[in-house]
């Protein structure tokens, strides 16, 4: 990223704040159009994208004169880069000025339009390409030749191909294409929780975060992975990403745990698996849930509490890892000069600045209020507690904090993310005019014919690959479009089938070859990032089990009995323990290659229903007798 001085610095000031006003106005006044919305959005999203990432970020040192009309320096954009913005701007105003009669006229256009529309796919491309990569470019670029050359395909996945005028016409100036529902989505709803985080970093609710995290987890053995579990789930909850995430806390938490004596690989794959999980907890659980409550046409509240259980036990499943491998090399709590004083965590000021905000959206959410507006009057209370609250701060500084939680979300976050999701809208747009999902789910209902089972580990493995590389989002959409029908023709339920790839999606960032929060983790730690991938999935091994269970099981998601449902609490926690120390090694001694396994089986009998629950339980007692009691035909036990 650049940079940006002088005139661009301020034109790029003059785009957030311009942008951030348009969300807040728009959340809590009006309702615009979503060609309308979208246009506009995306007019702020490009124009940004293009001026602060550049053609090649190894080239900013070209001193050249085609160097600098190419790729521009750290602090100035390119000629290329305002050429980029003008021709991707031109077609969002376009469709500003003429929404109306392209939404009254459907199939009527002029060669003038199609151009427009080819700029823009190209432009959305480039954005895509310079903000994320090429993974996500690729993707959509093969769906659009699948589309204009689907004749020449053999076999099941043929289909008669469309002309490019047809692609363009329904890219362009049909409201299923780039403007559809995730570009809708972004620029209506999403944007706002993308602001919502960081602001409230700025306004003191990470410090907060992190000190009572500090306070809770410090206090157990391993304290100071405990804190890195529990500050990644606070912060997960509002920022929704997991490389922000482990970016953002790994940088204190795995120095910290270093220095207490933690492996590096260990503590990257602690502050991996946890960051990962950032995006299932409640209640605000990334961008990809409300684009789910949008698909299965429901509220996002009803999301929000199916995820409740899986999220805290993939969490207590990390706790339990990091307690048995504390274990292991003898780790203790966080020592007492690094614990914050309760009175201090929980002054009155300290805890108006996040309990208020964060009170204000989970409240207005259960009222089944808008989600937008719900953030905005979030961001709006947030604010006004910071600027009148924190008195010992000059107003002036106070007011140059809240901007700099604007300034940050806006162009580290929210600039690529609307772009990105115009982008990935027209993979989802060519996946359902070509058939290829409805495809795919033949494939699979097939292979169902032979073996129920093996036809959802193919559905896990696919969500996996799609995943990788890209963000959950984009992972989620275009995995749920492909697979999401194929669950429910096995007569699955469909908010589990969507979980269910919303999952696996984000674990496609702890899953060699293309591990993202891996990679982000290890570079923090310098750990080799193979053993650091292997570190984080045994940690968060109950998020590759858990979905496989709310398939089948409706109480995970908090429908049916309460009290089934609490007994699924307390009987998944001690499920977890059995996991985590069979996939671990270690309960209380070094486990044998039988002990392990006595304790992962048991773990698995424990999350079914409830005769299959008590078998487990009783294994896993079982198991810790033959452990407590070291008998000779469990094998040898390891020393290390």
């Amino acid at each position: 990223m650049r940079n940006l001085k002088g005139g661009w610095g301020k034109l790029l000031n003059v785009l957030v704040a311009g942008w951030s006003l348009f969300l807040l106005v728009t959340a809590l006044y009006m309702a615009l159009h979503p060609l309308l919305m979208g246009a506009i959005s995306l007019i702020f999203g490009l124009s940004i994208v293009f001026l602060v990432y550049p053609l090649h970020p190894g080239k900013l040192q070209s001193k050249s004169g085609l160097g600098l009309l190419l790729f521009g320096s750290k602090e100035s954009p390119s000629l290329l880069d305002l050429v980029l913005i003008v021709i991707s701007v031109a077609p969002c105003i376009y469709i500003m000025a003429d929404w109306e009669s392209i939404v009254r006229s459907p199939g009527m256009y002029e060669t003038y339009q199609l151009v427009m529309g080819a700029v823009l796919v190209i432009c959305l491309l480039e954005g895509t390409r310079r903000a994320l990569g090429n993974s996500i470019p690729i993707l959509v670029l093969f769906f659009l030749l699948y589309a204009l050359f689907g004749d020449y395909v053999p076999g099941a996945f043929g289909h008669a191909g469309f002309d490019l005028e047809e692609i363009l016409y329904q890219l362009y100036l049909m409201s299923e294409g780039v403007w559809g529902l995730l570009t809708d989505m972004t620029s209506r709803l999403i944007a706002l929780f993308v602001v919502f985080g960081p602001v409230l970093f700025a306004t003191g609710v990470g410090k907060s975060f992190m000190d009572i995290s500090m306070l809770l987890g410090g206090r157990f053995r391993g304290g100071a992975g405990h804190v890195a579990v529990i500050s990644s789930s606070f912060f997960g909850m509002l920022s929704g990403s997991s490389v922000a995430n482990a970016a953002t806390t790994g940088s204190f938490t795995i120095p910290t745990m270093k220095r207490l004596g933690f492996p590096a690989r260990f503590a990257a794959g602690i502050e991996a698996s946890a960051s990962s999980g950032g995006q299932i907890m409640p209640p605000i659980m990334g961008a990809g849930c409300f684009i789910m409550a949008e698909f299965l046409n429901i509220s996002y509240t009803k999301v929000m509490i199916a995820g409740i259980i899986p999220a805290i036990l993939y969490f207590v499943g990390i706790s339990c890892g990091i307690w048995v491998e504390a274990g292991r090399h003898n780790l203790g709590r966080l020592p007492q000069e690094l614990m914050p004083k309760a009175r201090e965590v929980f002054g009155l000021k300290q805890v108006l600045t996040f309990a208020l905000p964060v009170g204000t959206l989970i409240v207005m959410l259960a009222l089944f209020l808008p989600p937008q507006m719900c953030a905005a009057w979030a961001l709006v209370v947030a604010m006004v507690i910071y600027l009148f609250l924190r008195s010992e701060i000059p107003f002036a500084e106070r007011l140059k904090t809240i901007w700099g939680g604007y300034f940050q979300a806006v162009t580290t976050a929210l600039a690529w993310l609307m772009v990105m999701m115009a982008c990935v809208q027209m993979a989802v747009t060519m996946i359902s005019l070509t058939g290829f999902g409805v495809k795919v789910s033949q494939l699979i209902l097939d292979l169902a014919g032979t073996s129920l089972v093996l036809a959802i580990i193919a559905t896990m493995l696919t969500a996996l690959i799609l995943g990788m590389g890209m963000t959950t989002t984009a992972a989620y959409v275009i995995a749920a479009a492909v697979l999401v029908p194929a669950m429910q023709g096995l007569g699955l339920p469909a908010l589990a089938s969507h979980l269910f790839i919303f999952y696996f999606a984000i674990k496609s960032g702890l899953t060699p070859p293309v591990c993202i929060t891996v990679f982000t983790t290890a570079a923090i730690a310098d750990s080799n990032w193979l053993k650091t991938a292997w570190d984080a999935i045994r940690l968060g091994i109950g998020g590759y089990i858990m979905p496989f269970y709310f398939l089948f099981m409706p109480g995970y998601l908090f429908e049916g009995n309460p009290w089934w449902i609490i007994y699924l609490i307390f009987s998944g926690t001690i499920a977890m323990l059995a996991i985590e120390a069979g996939a671990m090694g270690f309960f209380r001694k070094h486990s044998t290659f039988i002990e392990r396994l006595i304790y992962f089986a048991a773990g698995l009998l424990i999350l079914g229903p409830l005769e299959y629950s008590i078998a487990g339980l009783l294994l896993f007692g079982f198991g810790i007798m033959l452990e407590r009691w070291d008998l000779p035909f469990v094998g040898k036990r390891p020393s290390a």
